[in-house]
């Protein structure tokens, strides 16, 4: 937790671990699963619980939920993938690993999240799947999204590592998508040190995903043979993508804090939209009415990013961008020309502290500080 003090650092991110991870965790040293065991599905379900979703595959990252979502969707070499370049490299490095091409849509730039109206006009013979990320845990136009996957055959997935809690048209953000990601890196709510999982709409991807992390091997349908050994064949790929239950403990007992720890980002979110309504030369992302934000990040746009930023750390306060364009990286094949609202985005963009760690009055101070300064 933050420290309390009025000159305290005020730090961008911390973790949050609830204080009966430790036991939990000692349990899990002392018995006889270390690895993927019972407390991963035990996992799995509370997170189905608590978060509305239907059938949720534990992983080790967002990443290598992605990339069994993009293999079980068909994509591989030579095709196109349609996706945000405003996001983590980890939503789009996936794509790449199946030997697809990401094809970068542009954004709006009142949310940051990827503009339907331009995915639509992207899609070509090669496009198998399109791709958006909630930006700061900030719903996409999923119905929108929806419609252009289903009247082009494609199919719709999603990043939703900053989302998890988020709700669109008073549903889970994981409800409209065949697949939904979620990352429990250190940072995130919850967070299970390093993890993440899949979610999907239908049984039958599930159980494909389960398959698909455990290096393409049917763990619930294989059966010993006379020398003891499992008698089973592999017939499609498959990865060392599975949780641990050593991450699994940490991950249960962040969820008895978990609504709480939401429903406090929430509250830092709205006070900081009271003290930030009206500053000059500042603007914030515009809510949308059908969309409940997670808010992982909260972002605002300033004229003078540049003194904005200085002025904070004066002040030590933390700000950053977080997450670059991912066209700029050549791995992606370089900066586009044909982004606009993404250029425009990119210009003034910053993000404050928001976390389960940080106290009212801490925002006060951050919100203080910019307002001095204009």
């Amino acid at each position: 937790m933050s420290g309390g003090q009025p000159d305290d650092p005020i730090r961008m991110f911390e973790p949050r671990v609830s204080p009966g991870a430790a036991h939990r965790v000692e349990t899990v040293l002392r018995g006889r699963w270390i690895g993927q065991g019972p407390l991963v599905g035990e996992l799995e379900r509370g997170l189905a619980r608590v978060a509305g979703a239907r059938h949720v595959v534990a992983v080790n990252g967002s990443a290598g939920a992605l990339r069994i979502a993009l293999a079980i969707s068909g994509v591989g070499p030579g095709d196109e993938v349609i996706t945000t370049p405003m996001a983590c490299t980890m939503t789009n490095l996936p794509i790449l690993e199946q030997g697809a091409t990401p094809v970068f849509a542009d954004v709006v730039y009142e949310t940051g999240n990827v503009d339907p109206a331009d995915v639509e006009r992207r899609i070509g013979p090669r496009t198998r799947a399109l791709l958006c990320a909630h930006w700061g845990g900030s719903p996409c136009q999923l119905s929108d999204l929806g419609e252009i996957a289903s009247r082009h055959g494609l199919d719709l997935l999603a990043d939703a590592s900053e989302a998890f809690g988020a709700r669109y048209r008073g549903e889970p953000v994981t409800s409209l998508p065949r697949f939904s990601a979620w990352s429990f890196q250190a940072v995130q709510t919850p967070t299970t040190a390093e993890g993440g999982a899949l979610v999907a709409r239908d049984g039958a991807d599930a159980a494909e995903a389960r398959r698909r992390r455990w290096y393409g091997i049917d763990r619930e349908g294989r059966t010993p043979d006379d020398a003891g050994y499992y008698d089973f064949d592999i017939d499609r790929p498959g990865w060392g993508y599975h949780l641990t239950d050593v991450a699994a403990a940490i991950g249960l007992a962040n969820l008895e804090t978990l609504p709480g720890d939401l429903q406090r980002r929430r509250r830092l979110a709205a006070l900081y939209r009271e003290r930030l309504a009206s500053v000059p030369g500042l603007r914030l992302l515009e809510p949308r009415p059908d969309a409940e934000p997670a808010h992982h990040l909260f972002t605002v746009h300033a004229e003078r990013r540049a003194d904005l930023v200085r002025r904070l750390r004066e002040a030590r306060i933390e700000a950053s961008i977080v997450h670059r364009r991912n066209d700029v990286y050549s791995v992606f094949g370089g900066r586009r020309r044909d982004l606009p609202q993404l250029d425009r985005f990119e210009a003034s963009y910053v993000n404050l502290p928001v976390h389960p760690g940080l106290e009212p009055h801490q925002v006060e101070r951050v919100a203080a500080t910019i307002r001095a300064g204009w």
